[in-house]
């Protein structure tokens, strides 16, 4: 059952500052006829405050892009499980980002690659009955692109080749021609599940490439990867088979390393050629026993493993740390470890900039 009232795209206005992020305007039904604009009350009960025709209603989502520009998102979700009808795009040229995602499945869907000013899609339907579609929503001219799932293994990414001007890609799935990617230049993002099916050496050519995050998948090396020059942030999530990541200096300019949830790591290697390297963070690592080169880093502020087999003295802790804790999943002991951390200068937590969101 639908809700009835969609929001008021007038609410939507300019920000007086710019660090207020990206406003999101939600549709979660096809739009009827008649337009119902309204709010929920404190006790979640629809409020109708305006009604107005179709034609209207799509009127002010354009005047609210065109106000807004790169600052507003237009997401399509849920539409109760039918079919999204794209060609309501056609009506909405002025849109720069936009999310279709939630939806059973996404129909006309060409009707996105005629958005004149798009830079920005998240694109996850449940279903996906044409393996060309990327071709078809016109991914070439993206800038950003977020593929949130692939529900069939033969969809085509060859397009993503063209895409010249991407910046940043996350393919949280699966599809065929992945080594096209290694045309873009340009991308300086890339999320991608690593699979056993296809090789990993086509990411030696995103000679750009800062930020590399690999989620689920089931690669068990990263070995291909030879070196990424400009790589600053690596990280690495419920890779399940994932076993060797290799020497970790072969990424001169590596900032930030984060391991979480690998169970079958047993070995991480890094040192003094990893003279950028300021912050490592494990999580859930239960048979990484060993760490080479901690003590070569020349940089390194902060360190923080949880669940893990590591041992480390306190005579090869780098002087430059100034976050420290080595976390068992048992509580005890860690207050006595803790105190141990404080009595030699150091802060027993996780550094305020050690993360980063991790697909």
């Amino acid at each position: 059952m639908f809700y009835e009232v969609l929001p008021d795209p007038r609410a939507l206005v300019v920000p007086k500052q710019e660090t207020l992020g990206i406003q999101v305007l939600q549709i979660h039904r096809p739009i009827p006829d008649t337009v119902h604009i309204g709010h929920f009350d404190p006790g979640g009960v629809e409020v109708v405050d305006e009604v107005v025709s179709r034609t209207a209603y799509l009127d002010l989502i354009q005047q609210a892009c065109a106000r807004l520009g790169d600052g507003l998102e237009v997401r399509f979700y849920d539409h109760d499980f039918r079919e999204f009808d794209a060609s309501v795009l056609d009506h909405l040229d002025e849109i720069r980002r936009l999310s279709l995602d939630g939806l059973e499945i996404v129909g006309h869907p060409e009707a996105v690659g005629r958005l004149p000013k798009l830079t920005v899609l998240r694109f996850g339907p449940r279903r996906i009955t044409d393996a060309r579609i990327l071709g078809a929503i016109g991914v070439h001219r993206l800038e950003h692109f977020t593929l949130a799932s692939t529900p069939t293994r033969t969809l085509d990414l060859a397009p993503l080749g063209d895409a010249r001007s991407m910046r940043s890609l996350r393919l949280l799935g699966h599809g065929k021609n992945t080594e096209a990617i290694g045309r873009l230049a340009s991308l300086d993002e890339l999320a991608l599940q690593p699979s056993s099916k296809f090789s990993l050496e086509f990411i030696n050519r995103l000679v750009s490439l800062q930020t590399l995050k690999f989620v689920l998948g089931s690669a068990t090396s990263i070995r291909p990867i030879e070196s990424l020059p400009a790589l600053r942030d690596l990280s690495f999530r419920e890779v399940r088979n994932l076993e060797d990541l290799g020497n970790l200096e072969r990424f001169p300019r590596l900032r930030r390393l984060l391991v979480s949830d690998q169970p079958k790591i047993t070995e991480l290697q890094v040192g003094r050629g990893n003279a950028a390297l300021e912050h490592i963070y494990l999580y859930s690592v239960p048979r990484l026993e060993t760490l080479k080169g901690l003590s070569e880093l020349p940089a390194v502020k902060s360190f923080f493993a949880y669940d893990s087999r590591l041992e480390l003295p306190w005579s090869e802790l780098p002087a430059t740390l100034t976050h420290f804790q080595l976390m068992s999943k048992a509580m005890k002991g860690r207050e006595a470890h803790n105190a141990e951390v404080r009595a030699r200068g150091m802060t027993p937590d996780v550094h305020s900039d050690s993360q980063f969101f991790y697909k």
